[in-house]
């Protein structure tokens, strides 16, 4: 018997023999693929659970649940006064697509579905729920109502709640600050001047690199499954050489996290640091419900994919008062009478 995993193949963990198909011919590797992730379903329609899921429940039993990857509320009386934690647990309405990085990965004709690196469960980056929700920040308050509301103090709020802009640079901007500056240009110099008066710079100091008062969680999912895309030749009709697209099935369940703490605020009176507080849980409620309910939050989501059922549980809490979660179309109301003090 050889111990060489590229000899004979390995018993127990999905994931190493899911990787050893690589030395198989694409089309033998991408049927085997399919038999180990894709879920199936009996003539009543009840789901049967396919390898990979059952090895998804065990990693995340095992490991992420114990280990709290999966965030709890935070204890916000050791925080500054004013911050606040929003949690909620969703199901997706429409499936979930995105790309891993891994360039080793059974054939090219499988798209694999993002994953932690060590445990191999699907999972979406802090980062990317920062700059998805941003980009509906921007898109619901800066592109569609430029002409309504203060653009310049609009843009500035964001900054302050996610961070500099990306592509900020000295003496010239660039990817999603460029984009804003082309949006309403004649606001940009307003938009400097709010900055550097907030951080008391001089008018020659460059903007500052500075962090926001959100803090993002990553989401792990508990389901996967494979979607197929057959393109047909448009001579004979007929599909010429399928893709595999690993995905997060509809009806799997995640858990959202948001942390806000607004720590530039250090040292002024608390009256005015729980106000503000409250004021940016209002304004962001909105544009998490965009997101979950009509953008989505997924790759080829101008197509539906990545979207939320309404029904979530979850709550908000601050150090005064906690509000449960139960619905995003419903949220703003849900949120509007938590209490600070």
């Amino acid at each position: 018997m050889s111990y060489d995993l590229y000899v004979e193949k390995p018993q127990g963990n999905i994931v190493t023999q899911i990787q050893l198909l690589v030395c198989e011919d694409s089309i033998t590797a991408a049927r085997k693929f399919v038999q180990m992730v894709h879920s199936r379903r009996d003539r009543n329609g009840n789901r049967s659970p396919s390898e990979y899921e059952r090895f998804i429940a065990q990693e995340k039993s095992l490991y992420i649940d114990r280990l709290g990857f999966i965030p709890s509320s935070p204890d916000l009386s050791a925080l500054p006064p004013g911050s606040w934690f929003l949690q909620f647990t969703f199901t997706l309405a429409k499936p979930w697509i995105s790309k891993d990085d891994d360039p080793f990965y059974v054939a090219e004709s499988v798209n694999p579905v993002r994953k932690d690196k060590v445990f191999k469960v699907p999972m979406m980056s802090a980062a990317s729920w920062k700059g998805l929700l941003r980009w509906t920040a921007m898109h619901t308050r800066l592109a569609l109502q430029k002409d309504t509301l203060k653009f310049a103090q609009e843009r500035f709020v964001q900054t302050l709640l996610f961070g500099d802009e990306k592509g900020e640079e000295p003496g010239e901007t660039k990817d999603f600050a460029a984009h804003l500056d082309a949006l309403k240009p004649e606001a940009r110099q307003e938009y400097e001047r709010l900055l550097r008066a907030y951080y008391e710079l001089k008018s020659d100091d460059p903007l500052p690199h500075h962090s926001g008062r959100l803090m993002f969680y990553p989401t792990f999912f508990d389901l996967i499954d494979v979607e197929v895309i057959n393109p047909h030749s448009r001579k004979t009709r007929a599909g010429t050489h399928p893709i595999y697209l690993e995905c997060v099935p509809q009806g799997a369940q995640g858990t959202f996290s948001l942390l806000y703490v607004p720590f530039d605020l250090v040292g002024q009176k608390q009256e005015s640091i729980v106000d503000e507080a409250g004021k940016h849980l209002r304004y962001l409620v909105p544009m998490i419900k965009h997101l979950f309910l009509t953008y989505g939050f997924s790759a080829k989501r101008s197509s539906g994919y990545g979207v939320a059922k309404d029904e979530i549980a979850g709550l908000v809490k601050t150090r005064a008062d906690e509000k449960k979660l139960t619905c995003l179309s419903q949220l703003a109301q849900e949120v509007g009478n938590v209490s600070f003090e």
